[in-house]
């Protein structure tokens, strides 16, 4: 059974809050429980009631110290608060601490007693801290679908690389997690796959219109490359890229020399590509809107595209890479 703890300072809403929700959430397939560094002693009535008020059990919980669970463990530890952050920042029993900072609700509602006013800034707070839960768990349910699909992988696939293949998943699951899956995927590719030969890999965004289309580099790990790519007129080709755009599925190259109109950048960076891989990114409602590119210095694994293909699949719920700033 998985197992969360939930920390905060007073242990009486935020907290509170996130434990009973969490085991909402999972149909209690969770072991959830939540800690204060500076307990109140009980949880507040009007995170009682708006719990109540959507269905959910108050049952059993109480304000604890995060001393109370001294040489527990728990697979993640969640801090909702900047002030028990700042008194535990690393939960020891935990397998990974993350930071979820919630407004205290305290600041908007004073006293005890349950008020409509006090009852509508406490819903929101629970509607946030929901939402938030709901967002970590489909990166959990993502992860573990994405591990299955590592064990289903046809072929021979060397141990180390099954195993680099779950590493990537797992930190791409962290990364989406955080909100912040698309500035960091080629750098965690470039981490966990650079033994393999993946030299470089890169997020290209797709601008412009037919016949005029263009491909502007977004975010890389590797060495600079070329940063436009141009869709080339009259059925000319255009590069891989292009290809897997103009044919909206991924795209694998044994031997990238001997694909039509394939643009090397191994002059100017020092790759020595010999093979790889293009995926297109499509938008909510199914157009292509950016491609992933790699390049690689060795052979690759037929299953590295299977995985790649589920991997970016399952990332659409987190919407595609837009330029910000």
């Amino acid at each position: 059974m998985p197992s969360v703890v939930i920390l905060c300072t007073g242990n009486s809403c935020r907290s509170i809050l996130a434990e009973a929700l969490w085991r909402e959430e999972t149909r209690g397939l969770w072991r959830c429980a939540s800690a204060g560094t500076q307990p109140a002693g009980t949880p507040h009535p009007l995170a009682l009631a708006v719990l109540e008020e959507d269905g959910i059990s108050v049952e059993g919980l109480s304000s604890q110290a995060v001393a109370d669970f001294a040489g527990e463990r728990f697979d993640l530890a969640v801090i909702v608060c900047e002030f028990a952050r700042q008194e535990c920042a690393v939960f020891p029993g935990a397998l990974r601490t993350v930071y979820w900072p919630f407004p205290d609700p305290i600041q908007h509602a004073s006293g005890e007693e349950v008020t409509e006013v006090g009852l509508q800034v406490y819903r929101t707070a629970r509607d946030a801290i929901r939402r938030r839960i709901q967002h970590h768990l489909v990166c959990v349910d993502l992860e573990q679908r994405l591990n299955r699909v590592i064990d289903q992988l046809p072929g021979d696939i060397p141990g180390p690389r099954r195993d680099a293949y779950r590493t990537l998943v797992s930190r791409c699951c962290i990364a989406l997690d955080e909100h912040d899956v698309w500035s960091k995927f080629p750098t965690i590719v470039a981490e966990t796959m650079g033994a393999f030969g993946w030299d470089w890999n890169g997020i290209y965004l797709l601008k412009g219109v037919v016949p005029q289309r263009r491909l502007e580099l977004l975010h890389a790990a590797g060495p600079p490359v070329c940063n436009t790519i141009e869709e080339q007129p009259d059925s000319q080709p255009s590069g891989m890229c292009f290809d897997a755009v103009q044919q909206g599925s991924i795209l694998v190259a044994s031997d990238v020399a001997s694909w039509p109109g394939y643009i090397f950048c191994d002059e100017e960076s020092g790759l020595r590509t010999q093979s790889g891989i293009a995926r297109p990114i499509l938008d909510e409602s199914g157009e292509v809107v950016a491609v992933w590119d790699l390049d690689c210095s060795k052979e690759l694994n037929p299953a590295d595209a299977l995985l790649m293909d589920a991997l970016r699949e399952g990332y659409g719920a987190s919407g595609p890479p837009r330029r910000t700033g």
